[in-house]
């Protein structure tokens, strides 16, 4: 039984030095981002803030 990982590496001929390095290239470029509905409750939530500050 192979992992995913290996069959890959197989399938495209790239060894396995060369697949963990584009898999920590690929890692580093997954940027976490909040979800929108978040986004929008805390828009609101500033929004409610400037208001009664000012």
């Amino acid at each position: 039984m192979l992992t995913v990982r290996r069959e890959r590496e197989l399938e495209e001929g790239i060894n396995k030095r060369l697949s963990r390095k584009l898999d920590r290239q690929w890692k580093k470029s997954i940027v976490v981002r909040p979800p929108p509905s978040l986004k929008k409750l805390q828009e609101e939530e500033a929004a409610a803030e400037a208001e009664k500050s000012s």
